[in-house]
């Protein structure tokens, strides 16, 4: 077959983590490593009678939706860099086949030619020692439905398998394996999948020479979209939820009057603004939020202003970055100057700008602005996230209140840095500090009466793949220890 010459393929990476045996059996899980050819050996706080498979959201975020381009013959990764660079995990994420602890993963993914690799680990959590370990690496094709069809290809799409074995396996070993399989290419103007699915064999075999058979089987695997750039697949018309046209029972008196104020936010007079429901929160306040046909809107009320706004049902995910984080950010301020009382006018400071990767839930870019006196934040912010591809604002978040009268702080950062550490090291019998990463912010904390306080947050990597880390809180006035909140 005649090969077409400009096709881009579209790789979406979904790495389930892991290949899963029952106890008695064997993992396989992306690479999990802090720098090639370095492997954790790490061991779990328990011995698990079974071993769940969790997706863990935020793992695999940056490899949602990596490109690769074929042109003339030639396979290559959009941004290699992006797709590969190592993520941290922890044990927030509940993966209870890896260990609870901090480490970092890399995928390595690589094209060559047309072949196209990738790490996973291995880890036996059998108990025993293993000689032989046999899996197999399934390639799977069929054609691709829609643009959101991600059902896997069954063994029936099969097209390649490789057999592989494992050597000398020992008991909680972790394992880096490299995983190879070869890109197809589309017919023209069409769309297909392949999944690259690795399968633990049924029996592994002991080193006393006893099998060791598994009783349930998961498979981990890779999945890949490729497509020509002149493929239009023709998705079914969706179908809108269509939004109640009256306000919910019992709608108070004052609906009216907010609906104006969530009207003029939008500057729509004609915006559809339907009154959901009302809701109370200690920390922040009460709120009454309404439905539009672009999202919800919550109004402050005490303040009756709109303190937070949500685009979602507007803006669709992003999946490239289409525009600059200094274009993004000139967006978003200019939002905020349109929308937060006073914000050309108050000492509003930028303390985030960042490009976030939800994976399939797309990419935004984050800012936000902390209004400071004396370079303290006083509570009161504002933060935008605009689309990476359009521009289009996609959340408001926002606090404005009466702020404290305060004093500017009499212990320096420098002075509560060195208390912090002082404290960490010894709460925490540390014995050495090199290496410890420490970032500092003042602020009012109204927990502590408005005190106004250092925040310092410090982190360590410690031999063996271990970690230490928390929060110290020191007062900007005394440089007393306040508190401590340890990383869990």
């Amino acid at each position: 077959m005649m090969i077409p010459k400009n096709l881009i393929i579209t790789v979406v990476i979904v790495l389930v983590l892991a290949i899963v045996m029952l106890i008695g059996a064997v993992n396989f899980v992306p690479s999990l490593q802090t720098s090639k050819g370095y492997v954790h050996t790490l061991s779990c706080t328990e011995k698990m009678p079974a071993v769940i498979v969790y997706r863990c959201q935020g793992f695999f975020d940056q490899l949602a939706n990596p490109l690769v381009y074929y042109k003339d013959y030639r396979w290559s990764l959009e941004d290699p860099e992006t797709i590969n660079r190592p993520i941290r995990f922890t044990d927030h994420q509940e993966c209870r086949n890896i260990s609870p602890r901090d480490v970092e993963y890399t995928p390595d993914v690589i094209i060559d030619g047309q072949n196209i690799s990738f790490d996973v680990l291995v880890s036996n959590l059998m108990g025993k020692d293993l000689t032989e370990v046999p899996y197999t690496v399934e390639t799977r094709i069929e054609p691709r439905t829609s643009s959101w069809d991600g059902v896997y290809p069954q063994h029936e799409a099969l097209v390649a398998e490789e057999k592989c074995v494992l050597y000398n396996f020992s008991d909680r070993e972790i394992r880096e394996v490299r995983v190879h399989a070869r890109l197809t290419v589309p017919p023209e103007n069409q769309s297909v999948k392949e999944l690259v699915v690795i399968i633990p064999g049924p029996e592994a075999k002991g080193v006393d020479g006893s099998v060791v058979r598994q009783d349930t089987i998961v498979e981990g695997n890779l999945m890949i979209f490729i497509q020509s750039p002149d493929t239009v697949i023709q998705d079914p018309t969706p179908v809108r939820t269509q939004r109640p046209l009256t306000d919910a029972p019992g709608a108070p008196a004052w609906v009216e009057s907010d609906r104006q104020i969530v009207q003029a936010f939008l500057e729509n007079p004609n915006a559809t603004v339907v009154y959901e429901r009302n809701e109370s929160n200690t920390v922040v306040g009460d709120y009454h939020i309404y439905r539009t046909d672009d999202g919800e809107i919550y109004v402050n009320d005490q303040s009756r202003w709109i303190d937070r706004a949500g685009f979602y049902e507007s803006v669709k995910p992003a999946k490239k970055v289409l525009i600059s984080q200094d274009q993004a950010e000139s967006i978003a301020r200019s939002y905020a100057k349109k929308k937060y009382p006073g914000f050309s006018t108050r000492n509003m400071q930028l303390t985030e700008s960042k490009l976030l990767d939800h994976g399939d839930g797309g990419k935004e870019y984050s800012f936000a602005w902390e209004e400071q006196v004396f370079g303290v934040s006083i509570g009161n912010f504002v933060r935008i996230c605009v689309g990476s591809e359009k521009g289009e604002i996609i959340t408001y978040l926002s606090r404005d209140r009466a702020a404290p009268a305060i004093s500017a702080p009499k212990i320096s950062q420098e002075q509560a840095v060195e208390t912090a550490v002082k404290y960490f090291t010894g709460i925490t019998a540390l014995s050495r500090t090199e290496g410890l990463e420490t970032t500092a912010r003042s602020s009012v904390v109204p927990s502590l009466q408005n005190r106004v306080v250092w925040i310092v947050d410090l982190h360590i990597d410690l031999p063996g793949g271990d970690h230490r880390g928390g929060q110290v809180i020191v007062d900007a006035e005394t440089g007393t220890v306040l508190d401590f909140n340890p990383c869990q």
